[in-house]
């Protein structure tokens, strides 16, 4: 099975493009790695390759590839950002 690479013009593009894709995230080693991840899943998927595999390969589960697809979808590469897993409120010391 030959995998290939995709999403070079984004990643081109985030080098050499007017900031908006920078702020977009694009520059962010992270976001351009899920990126890479989002597109060989779904060259694997294409070959009818199972979800095990797919997990044992590039290390990421089916609900992360879900979860990570919807965001990029509806906010773009700043939904690839990592976001912060921090509550917004917790407890206080007394």
């Amino acid at each position: 099975m030959q995998l290939t690479t995709v999403g070079k013009e984004v990643l081109r593009g985030a080098r050499v493009s007017p900031k908006g894709y920078l702020e977009a995230g694009a520059g962010d080693p992270t976001v351009q790695d899920r990126l890479w991840k989002l597109k060989q899943v779904e060259a694997l998927r294409k070959y009818r390759v199972g979800w095990p595999e797919i997990q044992e390969l590039l290390g990421i589960s089916r609900a992360t590839y879900y979860r990570w697809r919807k965001r990029l979808q509806e906010e773009g590469l700043a939904g690839l950002k990592p976001r912060s897993r921090r509550p917004l409120w917790g407890p206080y010391p007394k």
